[in-house]
């Protein structure tokens, strides 16, 4: 028999309970350090860096992403404890009810502190997991790209460009970007964007030239290429990519073994790109070919190459299991840009929009840091919560404004929030049955006889004879149910399949 006890007093999330998190991570120190790094002048007026700061995040978590919105929060007097308190609450200063004030202060904010701020919060996520944020001894990125866009409004367009095709120009600009996420976290460690016409492979460089040495970096086929793996050697990373069939057979010189494991020098060929300033000389690492076998599927043929070629530390099992973890870069990007709001965005210069995507950066990082929280209070994996539930509960603490329980958590959360989080627990999926899959019958190709019944049925109020009449007194269907017996429209379908 198990006591139970009585729950305590709810306390609902509130402002107060986002802002915390964001106060621990994001302190008034750090920010003015990056400040002085940026050697630009912030003239602090009624809102001040720290102000300007929040507003840009919580654009960002709020659903209503405008700046009117913004201004209507800080107003609201819910973050006056942002403010220096030796001056007036930042909710009585502001007399005025035009967001030109604010607007400016987006503008005077230096992009590299919003840069420094979120990479801060990418380490503090994975600070707080401690040793469990590693694998190996080695930190893990997965890297993958996507796009996203913007209106053509002032010098976008001229360093953007935009689409075309024979029916003239696109009226959206499309950037591309790419991502570096945490392996055990999903934190967004880094982020560099460009026009589409700019390749991955080119972007991926900026952020390899980013991240702390001895990462190991995690890439599909699209990063198998010489120009990544030499540009993870210069800027002394690690490389755990795929390769595609082509490109593993011309590594090999041949096909491919099943089950292979092999030392091999990757030197460039005449069709590799390169960068000049960086060392072409061949790469030392492991080709492994295997299988990838799951019950129902068909065999995965899987081609890898990594640096790491010590294969007694780095069995051939646990590389094909930590690369294929690489599947959850696509739901973090999903994360980002559907729910933190990346599709579409409004900002009107080059910097502004990087301003907004470093924004958004933010606000993802300080969900995550809020569920390696949440998830470290009951030992739990961070990567078994879902991002969508923790997302909205503190998405709901934006909207309530009130006292709140203090915490001695790391992250200044109190307790009541970061077991709400906990509970966010994704839900187990139903294993997979191995069986056949269920084939749709195909639509007759001639009327069914459903629609003269119904007919009938309309018309049994004025002809009671119509009541117990049979849709197969007024049409013969038995040709037509021959002809399908013998296949004769199943073949038709498969030799006209557009008609």
């Amino acid at each position: 028999m198990t006591a139970q006890t009585s729950p305590g007093p709810s306390i609902a999330p509130n402002v107060g309970d986002a802002l915390a998190l964001f106060r621990t991570l994001a302190s008034p120190g750090l920010v003015q350090d990056l400040l002085v790094a940026s050697h630009r002048r912030f003239y602090d007026r009624v809102f001040g860096p720290l102000v300007v700061l929040w507003g840009f995040v919580y654009q960002r978590l709020n659903s209503n992403h405008t700046l009117d919105a913004a201004l209507a929060h800080l107003s609201s007097g819910a973050v006056d404890g942002l403010g220096d308190p030796k001056r007036p609450p930042i909710a009585k200063r502001i007399r005025s009810e035009s967001t030109a004030a604010y607007s400016k202060g987006r503008g005077r904010l230096p992009l590299s502190v919003l840069q420094g701020v979120g990479r801060h919060l990418a380490r503090k996520a994975d600070a707080f997991l401690g040793e469990d944020a590693c694998w190996h001894g080695h930190q893990v990125a997965l890297l993958d790209g996507s796009t996203f866009a913007v209106y053509p409004n002032g010098d976008l367009v001229e360093h953007y460009g935009q689409a075309e095709n024979q029916h003239g120009a696109c009226y959206w600009v499309v950037v591309r970007m790419l991502a570096a996420f945490g392996l055990k976290t999903g934190a967004l460690w880094d982020i560099a964007e460009g026009p589409q016409t700019q390749s991955e492979q080119a972007l991926a460089k900026e952020v390899l030239a980013r991240l702390p040495e001895n990462t190991i970096v995690i890439g599909d086929g699209n990063f198998g290429v010489y120009s990544v793996v030499q540009s993870a050697r210069h800027y002394h990373s690690l490389t755990l990519l795929r390769l595609t069939p082509s490109r593993a057979q011309a590594l090999a010189k041949a096909q491919p073994a099943p089950n292979q494991d092999r030392l091999i020098l990757w030197a460039p060929s005449k069709h590799d790109q390169t960068d000049p300033q960086m060392s072409s000389l061949p790469i030392p690492g492991r080709l492994i070919s295997g299988q990838l076998l799951r019950d129902g599927f068909r065999p995965i043929d899987l081609y890898l190459f990594t640096t790491l070629v010590d294969a007694r530390t780095y069995p051939v099992d646990e590389l094909v299991e930590c690369y294929c973890q690489r599947w959850q870069v696509e739901l973090d990007l999903l994360y980002v840009k559907s729910l933190v709001g990346l599709e579409v965005l409004s900002a009107k210069s080059v910097e502004m929009v990087r301003k907004e995507l470093w924004a958004v950066l933010i606000a993802y990082n300080l969900v995550r840091a809020a569920m390696v929280l949440g998830a470290k209070s009951t030992s739990r994996s961070p990567l078994t919560l879902s991002f969508t539930k923790c997302y909205h509960r503190l998405q709901a603490a934006l909207g309530q404004a009130g006292p709140s329980a203090g915490s001695d958590a790391p992250g200044g959360l109190p307790q009541p929030l970061l077991s709400r989080l906990a509970k966010c627990v994704l839900q187990r999926r139903i294993p997979f049955r191995a069986e056949p899959r269920a084939v749709r019958r195909r639509r007759r190709p001639y009327p069914p006889l459903k629609g003269i019944q119904f007919m009938l049925h309309m018309l049994a109020p004025q002809m009671p004879q119509a009541k117990s009449a049979k849709p197969e007194q007024f049409v013969d269907i038995s040709f037509l149910n021959e002809v399908e017996i013998e296949g004769f429209f199943a073949e038709m379908a498969r030799r006209y399949p557009g008609k």
